[in-house]
Order: structure tokens, then C-alpha cells, then sequence
């Protein structure tokens, strides 16, 4: 027979609740966000309301207290009436604010490359037909304006999701009147040729252009990858004239559709800060940027119908009973939902004071090279609170200072080191690092090790690697790359 054993062991863990998950994702809320999200909780829960909190507004103890099962002799409650009687949310919000209407924002002038394009097909000999798959083919356009779907998978859902059935030359003439379009290069089928399309589309018979069109027709790899001395030698040609044609190819547009797209982002992206920092007379001083979002209370309404209970417990119908349970719950949602907004703010305010404290210099001047080496591990211990609590305030907010709106995650930086031992925020290093290859010699430009040695120059002990790792955060490509000639 076998023999059964059994072992006890201890474990610790800890569970979050949905009230401390609720909390914690409440911090990561943007101003923005938190403003819908206590509009829906306004159109959902009838106990809350807009208005500034109640004070000594409490409900009768009747044995109704949170985490203790409640029984149907504990409970009562008259009719309650306007459960669903919500503040007019966007109407008074309207009222309250004195900024720019939404109907006033100028996003909607802006023409998208799909509505730009479809007008332009009517001025086509295109027949109905034609206008119905040319115009598919433009909603399957990336954001740049290429088109990488493949004839046969455009075939595929034409038929299947439009009952449209063509054959692959009747596509590819649809395709061709696309590509006579404006901007020169749409509805291409890659980069390489979308620049030809450009090049064509120009017209132009002169030595230079006939040049770059052979540098993109046959050499497209080496010129992608900048090997200029390669090209010299296979085309034949002197640096005179090799540069002549790149600087054609160089003012052509691989993505002619983000002219577009770029246009409407920056229409719609409109950055609204979380904090505002001010110096008025030597201080600094920090506020949240809550000017449109409504203060919220608990309905005194739902509160005096708990207190206005006078009858007997025992004596009272199950619909009542049901009714008191629910609208004590609505009434501690609406409390918990106060309390975490008052939670979330103060949370808040105290990370962003500590942040400024810390960068009190950079705050007053705007000068970068005062920004000191601060971590999330700085601010938590400043505050006393959790590291993840500061990652989830700091992760996607934003301040506006008297020198910009800047995200907080920017006033976040490991120490460098300089030659004298002072620890300085590699911010002034990776700023250096951008001064150093906007003024190089393109023909000749610096590589990574050449970088280090410059810094070490000017008093900035900095590894290779980690040169390149801020080259790289930069969107600044390698000394090859970077070569013009």
C-alpha cells in the first residue's frame, strides 16, 4: 500500500481589493480621462451629485455598517423618488467653462487623405464600378500612403465583402489612375517606387534627375544605406554630380499620405496639463489644472431619506427592504468615489510638490543644465509612498511650467558623472550629444567612440555604450547613416 503524507506550509501573500485596484487606477487617470470618468459615474450612481462635499453628512448607524451581512429585519426605507434625476453633466459643464467650445476646435478643417483622394476621383474617367474598388483601394492605404496589400487579397475581399468581381488587369488599371493622383507618389507599392512615381511625375530630362532615377531603379539598397562610395564607383561618376542627384532624391516625399495624417494629429493631439507651475515672487507654486472638472458629493437627498426612517423594522415590505439595501450601496459607492477623488488629488499634488521641490532650480529658471539626477525612488521616499504609486502618477501626466508643458517622466534622469566628480542628470548629457552631431562635418560625421572622447573633452565621463544607448533615445542614427556628401 502506499504511503500518504501530507505537509503544512505557510505562505504570505497579499490581494488586493477592488476599491484599492479602483484607487490605483484612478492615479493613472489623465485630466482628461478623469473628467469622463466621473461623468459616467454621475450617470450612473443617482447618489452622487455635483457640488462641493457635504460636511457632517452621515447616515444612521440601523445596522446597516460596510462588510457586515445585512438581514431583512435591518432595514428600511419610504419611498424614494428621482433615482434617475442625474445633473445635467454636459450642460452645466458647458455653462461653467469659459474655453473654447469643442465646435471651435479646428481639427474638422483639416481634409484627410481618403476625403482628398475620392474627390479627386471624379475627376477621373473612371466609371461607377470603378470609382466603388478604386475607392476600397484607398481605405486599404497605409498612413503613409503606400499600398502593401497584394492584388489577390484585394481581390479576395472585394468579392467576398462587396460582391465585387474583377479580374487582376482590371485592378491593376484602377490602381494606375490612383497613382496619376495627387500627392505624386500615393497608392504606390513601396518606397522605391512611390520616389519614382515623384521622379516621373517631374518630367525633368536633365543629367541629375536621369541620375537619381537609376540610383533608385537599380541601386536602391546602397542608397538606403548611404554607401555613397559604392554608387561613385558603379555609376561612374564624380562627387559633384552623384550629389546632385541625391539631393533631388532628398527633397522627394516616401510618404506623401503622412503630410496628411501629421496635419490631423496635430489638430487632435492637444496635450491639456495635469498641473500647473507658477513662480510668483521667488515661489513656486502648484496647482491641479481641474478648472473644468465638476466637484462631486454625496446626494443629501439619499442621506436625509436614511435619516427621515421612523417606522418599526419588522413591519415593513420586502420592496422596501430591497430598496433601503440599494440605495445604502449607491450611497457607499458614492462616498468611496468621493473619498478616492480626494485620495487621487492629494496623491497628486504631493508627488508633483516633491518633484518640484527637487527641481527647484529648473522650475525657476527653465535652465536645463539645473536639472538634477532624480529617480521614482526619490520622489517615493520624499512622499512615503510606494514606487509604483509615483510610476502610476508620473506615467502619463503632464505639468505646465513657465517654459512649456513637459511630461513628468522628463524631469526623470539617471547622474552622469563629470571629470570633478559632481553628479549632474543625463539630460545635459544627452543635450550635449545632440549639440555635438547637429554642428559635425556631414561628409565626415563623428561616430560613437569619437562622441566619447568629445564628452570626455568637455568633462563628462560617459561609456561608449551608453553614448550610443542616448544616441539611440534620441532618434539619432549611426555615423553611417548620418554621412552626406
Amino acid at each position: 500500500m502506499a504511503e500518504h503524507t501530507g505537509t503544512l506550509k505557510q505562505k504570505l501573500s497579499q490581494r488586493l481589493s477592488t476599491r484599492q485596484v479602483q484607487l490605483m487606477q484612478m492615479l493613472t487617470l489623465p485630466v482628461t480621462e478623469l473628467e469622463q470618468r466621473i461623468k459616467e459615474e454621475l450617470e450612473d450612481n443617482p447618489a452622487l451629485e455635483e457640488g462641493t462635499d457635504l460636511q457632517d453628512a452621515e447616515i444612521p448607524d440601523n445596522g446597516l455598517d460596510d462588510g457586515s451581512a445585512l438581514t431583512e429585519a435591518e432595514m428600511i426605507l419610504g419611498d424614494y423618488a428621482d433615482i434617475d434625476d442625474v445633473p445635467d453633466y454636459k450642460l452645466r459643464q458647458i455653462e461653467r467653462s469659459s474655453g473654447v467650445s469643442p465646435s471651435d476646435i479646428p481639427f474638422a478643417d483639416e481634409e484627410s487623405l481618403q476625403e482628398n483622394l475620392r474627390a479627386q476621383l471624379l475627376l477621373t474617367s473612371l466609371s461607377e464600378d470603378e470609382r466603388r474598388v478604386a475607392e476600397f483601394i484607398i481605405g486599404s492605404l497605409d498612413d503613409d500612403g503606400i499600398l502593401r496589400r497584394d492584388l489577390e487579397s484585394l481581390m479576395d475581399d472585394l468579392a467576398i465583402y462587396h460582391s465585387i468581381y474583377i479580374n487582376e488587369d482590371e485592378l491593376a488599371y484602377i490602381e494606375s489612375v490612383l497613382r496619376t493622383l495627387d500627392p505624386p507618389g500615393v497608392a504606390s507599392r513601396s518606397v522605391q517606387g512611390c520616389l519614382l512615381a515623384q521622379l516621373d511625375r517631374r518630367q525633368d530630362p536633365s543629367p541629375a534627375t536621369r541620375l537619381a532615377r537609376e540610383i533608385i531603379a537599380d541601386h536602391f539598397d546602397l542608397f538606403a544605406s548611404k554607401a555613397y562610395d559604392k554608387l561613385r564607383t558603379l555609376l561612374d561618376v564624380d562627387d559633384e554630380e552623384l550629389r546632385q542627384a541625391i539631393k533631388i532624391i532628398t527633397r522627394l516625399n516616401p510618404s506623401p499620405g503622412l503630410d496628411y495624417t501629421g496635419r490631423l494629429q496635430d489638430n487632435l493631439s492637444i496635450i491639456i496639463p495635469d498641473f500647473v507651475v507658477t513662480e510668483q515672487e521667488g515661489t513656486l507654486v502648484v496647482s491641479l489644472n481641474h478648472s473644468d472638472i465638476p466637484d462631486v458629493r454625496v446626494s443629501r437627498e439619499f442621506t436625509d431619506r436614511m435619516k427621515d426612517y421612523t417606522g418599526d423594522l419588522r413591519k415593513v415590505d420586502r420592496g422596501s427592504r430591497e430598496a433601503a439595501k440599494f440605495v445604502k450601496q449607491k450611497i457607499d459607492d458614492a462616498r468611496w468615489f468621493v473619498d478616492m477623488i480626494h485620495q487621487r488629488n492629494t496623491t497628486l499634488l504631493s508627488t508633483m510638490t516633491a518633484i518640484v521641490d527637487k527641481q527647484r532650480e529648473y522650475f525657476l529658471t527653465g535652465d536645463l543644465a539645473l536639472l538634477r539626477p532624480m529617480i521614482l525612488k526619490d520622489i517615493a521616499d520624499l512622499i512615503g509612498a510606494d514606487i509604483s504609486t509615483v510610476s502610476r502618477v508620473t506615467s502619463t501626466k503632464y505639468v505646465q511650467t513657465d517654459f512649456g508643458v513637459f511630461p513628468l517622466k522628463y524631469f526623470f534622469s539617471e547622474s552622469a558623472t563629470t571629470d570633478d566628480g559632481e553628479e549632474i542628470s543625463t539630460h545635459r548629457v544627452r543635450e550635449l550629444i545632440a549639440e555635438l552631431i547637429a554642428n559635425e562635418d556631414k561628409t565626415h560625421p563623428i561616430n560613437d567612440d569619437q562622441l566619447t572622447e568629445r564628452l570626455k573633452e568637455e568633462g563628462f565621463i560617459v561609456a561608449r555604450r551608453t553614448v550610443a544607448k542616448y544616441r539611440d533615445r534620441l532618434g539619432i542614427p549611426v555615423a553611417r547613416l548620418r554621412k552626406e556628401i
